[in-house]
């Protein structure tokens, strides 16, 4: 019988051993930190609040000037904006653009780690993808940008200015400044009014 109990002792010691060797161990302080940075880069803030409150169905009318020395063309498309992942607003578009079909596609968020907006955009005119990371003034409606796009005058990558005003939540424009072909001097190049259905 004692050596049963010693036995069992002993058995009982090696499988709280065992367990104890496969418990997790706790998180280092370093390991802690790391993770509740990432965390806080994960969570969605005030400025992803205010891409919700752009979600819907809206009128957009463009005008746009690519020549100065010609008179600005005014044209209507329709967008879609829609929230992905609860933090990413994606905007499809469809249109006319100097004249032709236009059908386009962009997805803009707030990157937490940059503090800044960050986008994306993609269309039929091009087979491109234009970046842009954006700033915004104190009152959060202004966001300045700066865009990469592939210029297929020069073949090579040019800069671009962007502004977007939120006028209220159903009234937003977004304007594009350029730099003509054999300009020397940045011009407003485009502006779209959006209006909400």
């Amino acid at each position: 019988m004692k050596r049963l109990f010693v036995l069992t002792a002993v058995a009982l010691s090696v499988t709280t051993a065992a367990f104890a060797a496969d418990a997790p161990k706790a998180p280092s302080a370093e390991q802690q930190a790391m993770m509740e940075k990432m965390t806080k880069a994960a969570t969605p803030g005030p400025q992803h609040e205010m891409l919700k409150k752009m979600a819907g169905e809206w009128n957009a009318t463009v005008t746009s000037q690519f020549d100065p020395s010609q008179p600005p063309t005014v044209e209507h498309s329709t967008s879609t904006l829609t929230m992905v992942m609860d933090r990413y607003c994606q905007e499809v578009t469809s249109g006319q653009m100097m004249g032709q079909p236009f059908s386009g596609m962009g997805m803009t968020g707030y990157d937490n780690v940059l503090g800044k907006y960050v986008s994306t955009w993609i269309d039929n005119m091009g087979t491109g993808i234009m970046t842009s990371t954006g700033t915004a003034d104190a009152s959060g409606k202004v966001i300045t940008w700066i865009g990469t796009m592939s210029d297929p005058v020069t073949g090579k990558p040019t800069k671009e200015h962007m502004v977007t005003t939120i006028k209220d939540d159903d009234h937003h424009t977004f304007e594009m400044y350029g730099t003509p072909p054999g300009g020397k001097k940045e011009v407003k190049m485009m502006t779209i009014e959006y209006s909400r259905k």
